[in-house]
């Protein structure tokens, strides 16, 4: 609902340069629903789901965008056609690691990535089955895994620029699935929890996380707390102090809390 207060728009509000990257699938009914409109200052990738890797095209029709706000302010909105043929989650991850480079770091940074790996359909370049899976006997599953290894390295790369640029030094990098593994195919697994996605099993709404950050008090742990998805905006809320009475939009009542602690020092 648009009158929700979503995350970017929150941190937006409070000084944040605000980025997306990769899958949206929240909306595109009106220009409104869509992510620059919901407090992104950029958004490079699909609206929509099931995109093919290479054509990238969903239900017969491009849907690549990359969409900003030019020197006038005028919202853009660029067809990517000319990047056809070149493998998706690649080009999630160059403009990832694109932006961080160029961030004017006198402002705090929120960067969404938003793999579409290791979704369906299954397609990954034949170079990277053979080199992230070549001891894997079922073709499923090495493309699978080779999918998975693909968004792996790319994770390790927007690291690497983190790094590189001196930002992980203050910076929570929070890494999160949607659901459990689709158990309809027999490339994946949520054993030993019972059923998967679109199911309310453990299998299906129980997922792995990690945080990585200098921030946190106690690393190299696991933590069994239990924690829910909308726990990350009342978490984020209190850590840059966003006093939600002072903006024009009325925030809504959350159900979140603030997690931090808890993950902080267990």
């Amino acid at each position: 609902a648009l009158d929700e207060t979503v995350i970017p728009e929150m941190l937006k509000r409070n000084g944040y340069a605000t980025h997306g990257v990769g899958k949206w699938h929240l909306g595109m009914y009106t220009w409104e629903h869509t992510p620059v409109k919901r407090g992104f200052d950029t958004w490079f990738g699909l609206y929509l789901e099931q995109q093919d890797y290479f054509t990238h095209e969903c239900k017969g029709r491009t849907d690549f965008r990359d969409n900003y706000y030019d020197e006038n302010g005028t919202l853009a909105d660029d067809m990517r056609t000319d990047l056809k043929w070149r493998y998706s989650p690649y080009l999630f991850t160059d403009k990832s690691v694109n932006i961080i480079h160029e961030h004017d770091q006198s402002r705090p940074l929120l960067l969404y990535l938003a793999y579409t790996t290791p979704h369906s359909p299954r397609q990954v370049p034949e170079t990277d089955v053979d080199s992230f899976a070549s001891h894997i006997d079922d073709y499923q599953r090495k493309q699978h895994a080779a999918m998975m290894s693909v968004m792996d390295e790319g994770v390790g790369k927007v690291a690497d620029a983190l790094i590189q640029t001196g930002m992980m030094n203050n910076t929570i990098l929070i890494f999160i699935s949607d659901n459990g593994a689709s158990v309809f195919y027999r490339t994946e697994s949520n054993y030993p929890l019972r059923g998967g996605k679109r199911t309310f099993l453990e299998g299906g709404c129980r997922g792995v996380a990690f945080v990585h950050s200098p921030l946190l008090l106690k690393s190299g742990y696991a933590n069994t707390n239990l924690h829910h998805l909308t726990d990350w905006y009342a978490t984020f809320q209190n850590l840059v102090g966003d006093k939600p009475w002072k903006h024009r939009k009325q925030q809504l009542p959350i159900d979140g809390v603030d997690i931090w602690r808890s993950i902080s020092n267990n």
